[in-house]
């Protein structure tokens, strides 16, 4: 009896003494865990590598796992962190960018935060406070309990699909499961009320493509005659001269500058500010970052949040000043300019009447929404695949918009370089790969079809981000 008390005890002492051991490991590694987050949280975003991309955006699909009471809030919210920065806040002006994870504020039509992707798109950010910043911070600390393993194979999969864009292929079933359920709630919902009816080719020829750009993607600007706008007097309000006419004969060569993260560390700068003329994209900025983007700007697009969200400043940023401004939002899909001047995504003709009224010398249009759905059905007509029924991103909508002004098009870091990160924006501390493969915009498909009409060097692609492409009026056709 007093040994079988004994063995006991001794059984009772080591399993003591393990939990104990287990206790201590456990703190250990949580406590080693916590540190190494804060720790990356301070890191300056022009040093951000794509290895720590991958730490950010585990970050973010396990927010999607463990859902804070507080995520709808702090997800809206990101600190502008460029340095020199004229603007301490801003809204994100990319659809993409938090698309994810707003597709029931976009369904309800709540315009209190920006309907967030861009991107897209991409993108395309509201000023945190300091409360919402540190409950950020804390449910980071609260999630680094992701599996590295699960990290790295999202991070994988991401660069997977980039190197099947460098081929001209991929698919939907490619994306991440995160991203694959956002575009199919986008389907389901179909805000637009798109019904596309046209064909669907898997393949035609660069030159056959290209004819069918150019014969159905032509430039429309609002011209202010159309209802209800010449009933409200319009016509004394937009350029009395057409988008594309105003340049006369256009510019030689163009560069299309993405606001893609991986043009970080690029040393581009140059090159880009070399070029006849140069497009940027919302509120990208361009101080602080010569030596990767450069500093000309010529035309600038601009989505519709950028004007109704006084946190752009729009009507005094030095960013909006001195440049063509070219904006647009989604209208229906049949194009009822009635329906949409009464229910825009976001009230851009109001602002757009003061700036007008305010600059009446600087260049600024709307694009018609005929022009923005026929570039989505151009894309749905070559893609087999049901793509997203929203519009296209402010990216394509600029490429498409140089290939008419330009004789040849450089875009950069559309399709990614082996700088392929996550960060969304070379300007923003974001991590998103709904900013680089879409999620509200048919950002996947749209890039295949520029690598399917692009020429270049798949040197140029792959160390610069870089694709280049003939001005339709180089193209000659077929009547």
């Amino acid at each position: 009896m007093k040994a079988s008390m004994k063995q006991w005890r001794l059984a009772l002492g080591l399993m003591l003494t393990w939990a104990l051991l287990f206790l201590a490991l456990f703190s250990y590694f949580m406590e080693s865990r916590v540190d190494e987050a804060m720790a990356l949280s301070h890191a300056d975003t022009r040093r951000l590598t794509s290895v720590q991309g991958i730490t950010r955006r585990a970050v973010m699909i396990s927010r999607q796992i463990l859902p804070a009471t507080s995520a709808s809030t702090t997800s809206r919210t990101q600190k502008e962190q460029t340095p020199n920065s004229e603007q301490e806040t801003y809204v994100y002006s990319d659809a993409q960018s938090f698309a994810v994870s707003h597709i029931q504020e976009r369904q309800e039509g709540n315009q209190t935060f920006p309907q967030l992707v861009e991107e897209e798109d991409e993108e395309e950010v509201v000023g945190m406070t300091d409360e919402e910043d540190k409950s950020r911070m804390n449910q980071k600390e609260t999630n680094n309990w992701f599996d590295s393993n699960t990290e790295e194979f999202y991070s994988s999969k991401s660069k997977s699909v980039v190197q099947r864009l460098w081929h001209g292929s991929a698919s939907l079933d490619m994306l991440s499961p995160r991203l694959q359920k956002a575009v199919k709630d986008y389907m389901s919902t179909n805000k637009h009320g798109v019904s596309y009816k046209g064909q669907r080719r898997k393949w035609i020829s660069r030159t056959r493509l290209l004819c069918e750009m150019k014969r159905k993607a032509k430039v429309k600007t609002l011209a202010g005659e159309e209802r209800p706008f010449s009933s409200l007097g319009w016509q004394k309000i937009v350029p009395a001269l057409p988008l594309e006419r105003l340049y006369g004969k256009g510019f030689g060569s163009c560069a299309v500058v993405t606001s893609a993260g991986a043009i970080l560390h690029s040393g581009l700068g140059k090159e880009i500010d070399s070029h006849d003329a140069v497009l940027r994209f919302n509120s990208a900025p361009t101080k602080g970052y010569e030596r990767d983007v450069g500093n000309k700007t010529t035309i600038r697009i601009i989505n519709s949040q950028i004007l109704a969200n006084p946190r752009h400043q729009f009507n005094s940023s030095s960013l909006y000043k001195n440049v063509t401004l070219v904006a647009w939002d989604p209208a229906p899909y049949t194009v009822n300019l009635h329906k949409w001047y009464k229910n825009p995504d976001y009230n851009l003709f109001t602002p757009y009447m003061k700036y007008r009224k305010y600059f009446p010398a600087q260049p600024f249009y709307i694009l018609h929404p005929k022009f923005i759905w026929q570039l989505w059905d151009m894309i749905q007509a070559n893609t087999l695949e049901n793509i997203q029924p929203n519009p296209p991103s402010s990216g394509f909508i600029g490429i498409l918009l140089m290939m008419w002004l330009c004789e040849e098009v450089d875009v950069y870091e559309y399709i990614p370089s082996l700088r392929q990160t996550d960060l969304c924006h070379y300007h923003e501390r974001y991590y998103d790969a709904a900013c680089t493969l879409g999620a509200y915009h048919p950002l996947l498909y749209e890039k295949i079809l520029i690598q399917r009409i692009k020429s270049g060097s798949e040197s140029d692609l792959r160390r610069k981000g870089k694709v280049t492409l003939p001005g339709f009026r180089t193209i000659h056709c077929d009547p």
